[in-house]
């Protein structure tokens, strides 16, 4: 799953908004691999333009399945084109779509679920977990309540 010069290829996927500003605080984590974006609003496109690539996608929840369709669409599209080694979101739905397609590819996943998310997983959060490799919490009663799922402290 490496790529050129021990560099990893990693997906960094985000609903616009507290979902990419959680996302972005973690970018030290990933300085120095090959990175991309999926996020859900054009406007923020010019910032992470600057140091890695973006693709834009709708924004989608379970009220609207033929968005959700069409979405899941754009991210095979995407994980296609890209053949990312791992994929880290934040959420939201949007973000659950893009890991289900790169977990079909064969990418990690690591999912980090909002820190508005008290007292239960999200539910894109708890679509996740069944398979990510690495689910982590901001609420060390969640992880102590569910399988599977770590604490981390908060990351805002």
């Amino acid at each position: 799953m490496v790529i050129k010069n021990n560099t990893l290829r990693i997906c960094l996927a985000a609903s616009a908004g507290g979902h990419l500003s959680q996302l972005t605080r973690l970018s030290d984590s990933w300085t120095g691999q090959d990175t991309f974006y999926v996020v859900t609003k054009e406007v923020v496109r010019q910032e992470l333009q600057k140091t890695s690539r973006v693709y834009v996608i709708e924004e989608c929840n379970r009220q609207h399945p033929l968005r959700v369709i069409q979405v899941f669409y754009r991210c095979l599209k995407i994980i296609f084109r890209e053949r990312p080694d791992v994929a880290i979101s934040t959420g939201a739905a949007p973000g659950f779509l893009l890991c289900l397609a790169a977990k079909m590819f064969g990418a990690r996943i690591v999912w980090v679920d909002s820190i508005a998310n008290i007292e239960v997983l999200s539910l894109s959060g708890r679509l996740v977990r069944s398979f990510a490799d690495l689910f982590l919490t901001q609420w060390l009663e969640l992880a102590n309540h569910y399988n599977n799922v770590e604490y981390v402290g908060t990351i805002v």
